[in-house]
């Protein structure tokens, strides 16, 4: 152990080290990256097309549950048929109900 931490300590490894990085800070400019893990939120476009695909049937279902007065249970059923994340669901659901003029809350 001690061998490897006096390889280590010798100027010419730190210089090396150092110079390493250094050299990936300049070239990553030091920004932050974004997380790579987190998918990039849907455009109103692909918003659009996924609400498009969603059945008659389901809208039927949807319709019903609103006139039971049971908006998250119209929002879940929205995500399932369509793909949406909550936020745009629960968007899409609140314009239906404008639209329809239910003034449900």
């Amino acid at each position: 152990m001690e061998a490897y931490l006096d390889k280590i300590l010798q100027p010419e490894v730190l210089a090396t080290l150092f110079a390493v990085f250094v050299f990936a800070r300049a070239t990553t400019g030091g920004k932050k990256k974004e997380n790579s893990l987190s998918p990039a939120p849907p455009t109103q476009a692909e918003i659009d097309a996924a609400i498009k695909r969603v059945t008659l049937s389901k809208w039927l279902e949807i319709d019903a549950e609103l006139a039971g007065r049971k908006k998250i249970k119209a929002i879940k059923l929205l995500r399932e048929a369509s793909g949406l994340g909550l936020k745009d669901a629960k968007n899409a659901i609140e314009a239906r109900i404008r639209q329809r003029g239910m003034g449900l809350h």
